[in-house]
């Protein structure tokens, strides 16, 4: 009996078709030119000729989607024809498809069956519902029905993408896997493209995702592709393993797997433990990539199969590397970040040996790391900004591209354009201009890309970048003339604790002073944000309603007050704060 799924219906008639001494699912394979005009299909000649009449035809015909597979389809009257060799003639023998009628697609089987019209004489003549052939052969037919069901479920059960339950634990313990169980942490993860990137990005089931000190890791448990257009996608993740701890929300930011076009991840909502085990969709999405590894002896059974580990990185192969048949060689980056022709450690070398092709040569080591400079200038926007700002925009330059960098992949080259992209992702960047090269040398020219030697992993430090002075998109053009501002101030205040009215009086006029050289042009100086500014509860409480604040130049004069209007800053304008800012208790 053949692994086919048959159902209970498709038995009966076979059944009762040989009962009555006719022919049963005679296959016929049809061959065609499907883009031949005009379009002709071969007759199908049948075996047992003299044809009475034919009973049942069954084939496939061409999907609505040409992408998708041949569809399940029974010919009727209006499909097809019981023909001879002269039309008319009694001696039919062939069934010819009509030229408007749906045709089996070509390179397809039709099974038919049907009566010869020379046949020995049938002793049953009751074959209708309820008699007792029909009922007894009926009974038959479901007990073959419920039988091809399990051997069809027994089948099934021996392949990772049909096996279901206790069956599919059986398939994946083979790979070494087991079901995650109940009470393991889970959650869902960002996943953000790079800047500057096109196309599709699969994002792997089992992409391993870590804290920035890679003390807590998570897999992901499903394969996810970001479509192009798309900039985000949401991936469900799962405790590595049965020790790893819920977290809180932001503490997954590092993707241990280098995925080209992807940008940054993060978990946006903490995890939890769950009750549930792991279904068998999500078990199948791990188990993939395992059985790409447990294919071996080919280069994506390798890179898979070191990937798996959580002591790896990215690996790079390069087949022939000093032009001998029968070498390859495998650049493994390691986790921790060592490099520079390291030992790689037990578990990897294990890996490589078990993995390598049968007369292969390996040729292996920790890939040797660059370590790169950068050197930045940033055009803001705006006129000014205040030092502290500033800084905070630098730190997060220098954190683009520590992880724009950490993200290539051996040997992988810098494209200087999705790099400046990442970067003017902060609104406060208006312009950007990185240039990269080797430590201890000069950087290359900005806007450059940077290509590493073969087989080079890439390091990028944090002391290793540098600035240049800031530039401003609104800077005051050469020559322009200043607009100057007199400013005058009065608090009402009540001291805390020692302090003295004139400890109070420099402090706040110390911090105002500090807050009018920061404004830059559309900046809006308003009482709520002055009262923030000058606010020291450690030294007094100033009263809202005794603030009065006035701003005064050639053509504006605002004076700021609790719920009064406020004052938009123009360019080229400086602030003098009078010297005498009135603190009254």
């Amino acid at each position: 009996m053949s692994f086919i799924d048959r159902s209970y219906p498709d038995i009966v008639r076979d059944v009762l078709t040989n009962l009555t001494q006719g022919v049963t699912r005679e296959i016929h394979r049809v061959d065609y030119d499907a883009d031949a005009r005009p379009l002709v299909v071969p007759d199908i000649t049948l075996e047992r000729r003299p044809v009475r009449r034919a009973s049942f035809v069954q084939g496939l015909v061409e999907p609505a989607d040409p992408a998708d597979a041949p569809v399940p389809y029974v010919f009727t009257a209006n499909d097809y024809d019981l023909v001879g060799d002269e039309p008319g003639s009694t001696d039919l023998h062939s069934i010819r498809f009509r030229p408007f009628g749906r045709k089996p697609a070509p390179g397809t089987d039709v099974a038919v069956n049907y009566y010869p019209r020379t046949t020995d004489a049938v002793p049953v003549n009751d074959l209708n519902v309820g008699s007792v052939v029909r009922t007894v052969l009926e009974a038959v037919s479901r007990e073959m029905a419920l039988l091809y069901t399990q051997i069809n479920a027994v089948y099934d059960s021996a392949f990772l993408e049909t096996a279901t339950g206790e069956s599919l634990d059986r398939v994946v313990a083979l790979l070494g896997y087991r079901r995650f169980r109940a009470g393991r942490p889970a959650g869902s993860v960002i996943f953000r493209r790079r800047p500057g990137s096109s196309g599709s990005i699969t994002i792997p089931a089992g992409t391993p995702i870590t804290d920035a000190a890679d003390t807590i890791r998570y897999e992901t448990v499903e394969t996810r592709t970001m479509l192009a257009g798309e900039s985000v996608a949401e991936v469900r993740v799962r405790g590595a393993a049965e020790s790893t701890p819920p977290i809180e929300a932001g503490q997954l930011s590092v993707i241990q797997r280098a995925i080209a076009g992807l940008d940054t991840v993060t978990n946006e909502r903490p995890t939890s433990r769950v009750n549930e085990e792991e279904t068998d969709e999500e078990l199948r999405a791990r188990a993939r990539d395992a059985l790409l590894a447990a294919n071996k002896g080919t280069l994506e059974s390798i890179r898979f199969g070191l990937l798996q580990l959580p002591e790896v990185k990215d690996v790079s192969l390069d087949e022939f590397p000093n032009g001998v048949p029968g070498e390859l060689r495998v650049n493994v980056v390691l986790a921790d970040g060592n490099g520079g022709g390291s030992t790689l450690p037990p578990e990897v070398l294990e890996r490589i040996e078990e993995l390598r092709p049968a007369g292969i040569r390996i040729v292996s080591g920790a890939a040797d790391s660059i370590d790169l400079t950068a050197h930045v200038a940033l055009t803001l926007a705006g006129a000014s900004l205040p030092p502290a700002e500033i800084e905070e925009i630098r730190e997060g330059v220098r954190r683009v591209l520590i992880e724009q960098v950490g993200a290539k992949s051996v040997g992988e080259r810098i494209r200087n354009r999705p790099l400046t992209s990442a970067l003017l992702a902060d609104s406060r960047i208006v312009d950007a201009a990185v240039g990269l090269g080797k430590l201890g040398e000069t950087p290359g020219a900005a806007g450059a890309d940077f290509q590493p030697d073969a087989g080079k992993a890439m390091l990028l430090a944090r002391e290793n970048i540098s600035f240049d002075a800031e530039a401003f998109a609104e800077s005051a053009a050469a020559g322009a003339q200043a607009i100057p501002v007199d400013v005058n101030a009065s608090f009402g205040v009540s001291l805390v604790g020692g302090t003295t009215l004139d400890q109070a009086r420099d402090a706040i006029k110390a911090r105002l002073e500090v807050y009018l050289a920061s404004l830059a042009a559309a900046s809006v100086v308003s009482a709520e944000a002055i009262l923030q500014t000058v606010r020291n509860d450690a030294q007094y409480a100033i009263d809202p309603l005794r603030l009065m604040v006035t701003l005064t130049s050639a053509d504006q004069f605002v004076q700021i007050a609790q719920g009064g209007p406020a004052f938009t800053v123009k360019p080229n304008q400086t602030f003098n704060l009078a010297d005498d800012v009135q603190v009254t208790l």
